[in-house]
């Protein structure tokens, strides 16, 4: 399990701004009972939802990333696309594209196997039988095209998980970024907080199964 950055807060670029224990996200619930309920620390908007259902956390990794904008200051017209959101298409993409190389690689090998005896017998040429090997054995590269670029993209995703200066989005000089965090370890159970959100101050974004 990778290790992941404790919730900061991002000062804005044109104002000292000090840090208040107020804005780190508490986990609600009784974690003694199996249930952590993490809660938008501020009110604002969802830059980035950081986990997935199944995903197991320690204590104080980010759940979710929100802008924080001052009252009266507009959302960019023209905005970025969530990286894990592009990470996570990604992966589908090349998921497909393996099932479908799979399947031509499958069809292909049938299609030797069942020329290979027929050459005895005269029912089927050796040319029919090396251009079946062609064709399997560019299935076989095209599976293997997709195998590396699915392992690709999955590192693309856990790249774009990681709440760091690297891959966070950029920010304007009126905004914030406030990480809610896991208040204990667990695994994720459910995840309401989407892309875009606009989320008050201790709404429930995602609930985790506490470790006993």
């Amino acid at each position: 399990m990778r290790s992941r950055t404790r919730a900061v807060l991002v000062p804005f670029l044109l104002s000292a701004f000090v840090v208040s224990p107020a804005c780190r996200s508490r986990g609600d619930g009784d974690a003694a009972h199996g249930v952590v309920i993490v809660n938008a620390p501020v009110a604002g908007e969802v830059r980035r939802v950081l986990v997935s259902e199944g995903e197991q956390l320690k204590e104080g990794d980010a759940v979710v990333e929100i802008i924080v904008r001052p009252e009266g200051v507009a959302a960019p017209t023209t905005r970025v696309e969530d990286p894990v959101a592009t990470a996570a298409r990604n992966i589908t993409s090349a998921q497909a594209e393996i099932e479908a190389a799979r399947a031509e690689v499958v069809r292909a090998e049938v299609e030797v196997q069942r020329l290979t005896p027929l050459i005895a017998s005269g029912q089927a040429s050796q040319g029919e039988l090396d251009g079946a090997r062609s064709i399997y054995e560019r299935a076989q590269q095209r599976l293997q095209r997709a195998q590396a670029t699915e392992q690709s993209a999955q590192a693309g995703l856990v790249a774009a998980r990681q709440p760091s200066r690297t891959t966070t989005p950029a920010v304007t000089p009126s905004e914030q970024v406030v990480y809610a965090v896991a208040s204990s370890s667990g695994t994720v159970s459910a995840v309401s907080a989407r892309t875009g959100m606009r989320v008050a101050a201790g709404q429930p974004l995602a609930t985790l199964r506490a470790e006993q």
